[in-house]
């Protein structure tokens, strides 16, 4: 049996942020680095963590899915094809899916459509986390805001852990 990412890999479907923070986002994205930066100041390896880190966002804040066409707003920064996408990321890219378009969607476990979902999902959540990030504070670094910002949304859906 093969695995769910396969699913994904077995067609080109782009993964998604919003064009208009295109460089804040690289700003935070140690491959888009020229030099060795730490990871204090690039807290996220690629893109796509950043981008599954949106959609978390966006999913503990409630937030509505991005609307408008994703061509208008969107830049493809990857596609699903070159496997980007593990398996575990993907099942829970399904899971979410059903979450939000209910088990009695017709297209509910689509790969285009959970990759749509999850794209708005990202767009909803990035400007929450580039504005969290981008807050000074000389005292702290970007991996410092990011895990705030990452404890800060785990309260906010576990409050008594």
């Amino acid at each position: 049996m093969s695995d769910f990412a396969d699913i994904f890999k077995s067609r080109s479907h782009g993964l998604v942020l919003p064009q208009d923070d295109d460089d804040a986002i690289n700003r935070y994205v140690a491959m888009h680095s020229g030099e060795r930066e730490s990871v204090e100041r690039r807290p996220f390896r690629r893109q796509v963590d950043f981008w599954a880190f949106s959609i978390a966002t966006a999913l503990a804040l409630q937030l509505e899915p991005r609307g408008g066409t994703v061509g208008r707003w969107g830049k493809n920064f990857i596609y699903t094809y070159q496997g980007i996408l593990d398996n575990d990321l993907c099942s829970l890219l399904a899971v979410i899916a059903v979450a939000k378009l209910g088990h009695n969607d017709p297209e509910v476990d689509e790969p285009r459509r959970i990759i749509d979902l999850a794209n708005r999902l990202a767009g909803a959540g990035c400007p929450v986390v580039l504005k969290g990030l981008a807050e000074i504070d000389l005292r702290t670094t970007p991996l410092d805001r990011t895990l705030e910002l990452a404890r800060s949304l785990q309260e906010r859906v576990r409050p008594n852990d």
